[in-house]
């Protein structure tokens, strides 16, 4: 492990009450465990509840109604966005050199508060037309 201070290498030194290792740099005498495993990115929610949260909102519940059943008010949005961006890296990394022969392409439109005609310049921009494009590999329903 590299020490944050001096950039040193540094020894381990025990572990944390928390079953985290701990280490001590020996020239700056800094103590600091290993990095927390965190995988929902800062957000004090259980595991066991963002999961059931991602699981209503794939049923199709609505986001209000996932409030309701859940207790969860403010951090739906950002754990959806959070699941979101980690299935992108997974599908980036996993999913390469699929042969594709016959492919089912579809698109959906829809608008984010205002349709792109009716935006003026004070406008928030992020208001607009949005599209949504699905491709489908018909033998072996790769998406």
């Amino acid at each position: 492990m590299t020490c944050h201070n001096c950039c040193s290498q540094c020894p381990r030194f025990g572990r944390h009450r928390n079953g985290l290792q701990r280490f001590r740099c020996k020239q700056c005498s800094k103590t600091f465990t290993e990095p927390h495993e965190n995988q929902l990115d800062g957000m004090y929610l259980p595991i066991e509840k963002a999961e059931f949260v991602l699981r209503l909102l794939l049923e199709g519940s609505s986001i209000s109604s996932v409030e309701r059943l859940t207790g969860v008010h403010t951090t739906i949005l950002k754990l959806l966005v959070l699941a979101g961006e980690k299935c992108e890296r997974i599908m980036a990394n996993k999913i390469r050199n699929v042969e594709a022969r016959d492919i089912e392409l579809d698109e959906a439109w829809s608008f984010i508060f205002k349709k792109e005609k009716r935006i003026r310049l004070e406008d928030d921009p992020n208001f607009d037309d949005c599209y949504v494009f699905v491709a489908i590999e018909r033998h072996t329903n790769w998406s």
